[in-house]
């Protein structure tokens, strides 16, 4: 997962530095999440979904090798941009592939409806089911001592676990940034699906007025636990290192988005590509000119590799 200690050093400019840093890097981690459910939307739209689990299979391959490279590199900066980019690759792509495959044409399952209205995809009701192996991966990482994620060494410290598991075996130059990001991409995606899904899961939460409690509770949780999240992603001055700690940040926080869209509050117009093509081609600029001045900011020495 990612480190969320703050390096203290400056990177030399006056632009790039705190709170800037983190600001811009929480906006293209927010906009990647928008954009990447309107890319799957546009994808499903165009070849339709025989065509578009073919295509996925190819795209997900594109990507493991992309990986590939990603991991062979020592260049900080490329590695983690390679993680994050493959990652949500593999997702919309291996992940949601299958998920939808199996629910929708394999298993020919209905989707969930309430008063008319499909409420959740075949492909979310099994992913739903898959809540208990994430749990295990969970364990597996608040068990794991060379983690340096701050949220599983206080779990660990909390635990009382430093002592028995004993210290790490590795250091930061021996981390390799692309499998790192990858992963943590892809597990947080899950557990904020998961979260999300639950949420929204009548066996847990009821009906209509019965599931609210449960949906303003996960608001308040997601904007509490992502504002403190993003307070520390303020501090941040190294921008490979802000953009691993951004991914979980802006996941945390769009929790509430997405419960806020289902309560009519918000339009959620990266489901609706064609008809909010402007917009959506407003944000995708957007995104790609927030990537390229972090990708290109001035960097330590460290973050390129010297």
């Amino acid at each position: 997962m990612a480190s969320t200690r703050a390096e203290a050093q400056p990177t030399g400019s006056k632009l790039w530095r705190a709170p800037f840093v983190g600001i811009v890097t929480l906006i293209a981690m927010l906009l990647s999440i928008g954009l990447a459910h309107a890319v799957m939307r546009a994808i499903e739209e165009a070849l339709g979904h025989d065509l578009t689990y073919v295509v996925q299979l190819f795209l997900g391959a594109g990507a493991i090798v992309w990986l590939w490279y990603g991991v062979k590199s020592k260049n900080e900066n490329y590695a983690t941009w390679t993680g994050f980019f493959t990652g949500a690759i593999i997702w919309m792509t291996w992940v949601e592939l299958f998920f939808m495959y199996y629910g929708r044409k394999n298993f020919g399952m209905m989707p969930r409806m309430d008063g008319g209205a499909v409420t959740s995809e075949p492909e979310y009701l099994i992913m739903t089911a898959t809540t208990g192996i994430l749990m295990f991966m969970l364990a597996f990482y608040i068990f794991d001592k060379d983690t340096r994620c701050n949220m599983f060494v206080w779990i660990q410290k909390v635990l009382g676990l430093r002592e028995g598991l004993g210290p790490s075996t590795k250091t930061a130059k021996d981390r390799n940034y692309a499998i790192i990001t990858f992963m943590e991409y892809i597990y947080v995606t899950w557990f904020c699906y998961a979260w999300n899904l639950l949420v929204f899961d009548p066996t847990f939460v009821g009906y209509g007025r019965d599931a609210f409690p449960a949906e303003l509770a996960s608001v308040f949780v997601s904007i509490i636990w992502g504002g403190y999240c993003f307070s520390r992603l303020m501090k941040y001055r190294r921008t490979s290192t802000a953009v691993r700690y951004g991914i979980p940040v802006a996941n945390i926080l769009w929790i509430s988005v997405e419960i806020v869209s289902g309560w009519g509050i918000m339009t959620e117009i990266w489901l609706d590509p064609v008809q909010y093509w402007a917009e959506l081609l407003v944000l995708t600029a957007a995104f790609v000119v927030l990537s390229a001045m972090i990708y290109f900011a001035p960097k330590k020495q460290s973050e390129i590799g010297r």
